[in-house]
């Protein structure tokens, strides 16, 4: 019995998707099986592909959408809500201007602007676009995981370059630091749980203030360890882009998110018992 990982492009990046404890033939077939599936997922929601089904919403503004369309969007608008609009899926415009390099817009439409009705979803106002990029990828990751338990797989590990997920055995985590590439901050531990980051130091134009992370305020790194990838996904950038009181209230009222943030200060903040292996050792 090996352990076996497959590693290809996906969701702009690479993703690394390993099964433990598994016959080698079988484990690699698994794999591509998964693959197939998890570009079948990044096609609904891709931005920047005029084919995925996200891009034809946009562009037709009505439309009768799939379940995990659906799925995402009501998550989405959930958060939006939550936040009172601070975190915001309906910054497609801007997004792709940031993206471009180009000057951001000012966008009088906002998540409000999204209408549903069963599986109908509408864009009412010119604005908007919808932006699922900081939520989609946890989402894909949430279902890769039940797809590979579905087939009987009882551990493995998923990181699609920001978003982990571990099931059925322990994974130690450490996160780039956000102003010293060749460095990490302290690492933790998960087992049955989601962690995303989120950052200003990967993607930026010319400078950390030009980030791909629209409407960021004091906070340029996020950790967030979750029972879900959609939820540390979303979290990741709902702590970016509120300030200290709104995301305080925000972490209060959602016990189950671990948060480590870092200031532009580079001092650290930890929420909801976020235990790092470094205070394990201390506690000893």
């Amino acid at each position: 019995m090996d352990n076996i990982t497959l590693a290809k492009p996906l969701l702009g990046d690479k993703i690394e998707i390993t099964v433990y404890d598994i016959e080698p033939l079988i484990g690699e077939l698994l794999l591509d099986e998964t693959y197939v599936y998890a570009q079948e997922l990044q096609k609904i929601f891709n931005l920047y592909d005029p084919s995925s089904e996200l891009s034809k919403l946009n562009r037709e503004r009505k439309i009768i959408a799939s379940r995990e369309l659906l799925e995402v969007i009501k998550k989405g608008l959930e958060y939006s809500e939550l936040t009172k609009g601070k975190y915001d899926i309906t910054l497609g415009k801007q997004t792709l201007e940031r993206k471009s390099n180009k000057e951001i817009s000012k966008i009088t439409g906002s998540y409000k602007d999204i209408k549903i009705s069963g599986n109908v979803i509408e864009l009412t106002h010119e604005d908007i676009l919808i932006d699922l990029g900081s939520i989609a990828k946890g989402y894909i990751v949430d279902k890769i995981i039940k797809f590979l338990k579905i087939q009987g797989i009882e551990s493995g590990f998923v990181n699609a370059r920001g978003d982990m997920a571990s099931f059925g055995k322990e994974e130690k985590i450490e996160i780039q630091h956000p102003r010293d590439k060749d460095k990490t901050i302290i690492p933790f531990r998960i087992k049955d749980q989601a962690v995303a980051t989120s950052g200003d130091y990967n993607q930026f134009n010319e400078n950390y203030e030009n980030s791909h992370i629209l409407g960021k305020e004091d906070i340029i790194s996020a950790t967030i360890v979750a029972d879900t990838c959609m939820e540390a996904d979303a979290f990741a950038t709902i702590v970016m882009v509120t300030n200290n009181e709104e995301r305080k209230t925000i972490l209060a009222k959602n016990p189950k998110i671990k948060a480590q943030l870092i200031d532009k200060e580079l001092k650290t903040y930890e929420y909801n018992n976020f235990i790092s292996l470094e205070e394990i050792k201390n506690e000893i």
